[in-house]
């Protein structure tokens, strides 16, 4: 093997191989944006039929049966604002009887 380069021998077959690139260089591009997105919707349909381990399921159940906290002096608070204004005891009253109804 000869350690000399010529370039100028090399020169055409790049500009011929530049050439061959850029006639196909749209078909490559939406040849790769199509691979990408079959690879997209393979990994959606994998992950929306898998079904969760048995560990992950208990934890969920035992997680989210918790019963919420509630503040009881934010309750005291709201119950004395309510038995001294009248305005408000209506809007509670009207609220528990809709609650759906929006103002």
């Amino acid at each position: 093997m000869s350690g000399n380069l010529d370039l100028k021998s090399i020169r055409p077959k790049l500009i011929k191989l530049v050439k061959l690139g850029a006639a196909h260089a749209t078909f490559t591009a939406v040849l790769l944006v199509l691979l990408a997105y079959l690879l997209v919707v393979w990994r959606i349909s994998t992950l929306a039929t898998s079904e969760p381990s048995l560990e992950a399921e208990n934890t969920a159940l035992t997680g989210s049966s918790r019963i919420p906290k509630v503040n009881k002096q934010a309750v005291e608070q709201i119950q004395k604002l309510e038995a001294n204004s009248s305005d408000l005891k209506s809007i509670f009253n009207e609220a528990r009887n809709n609650p759906f109804q929006e103002n």
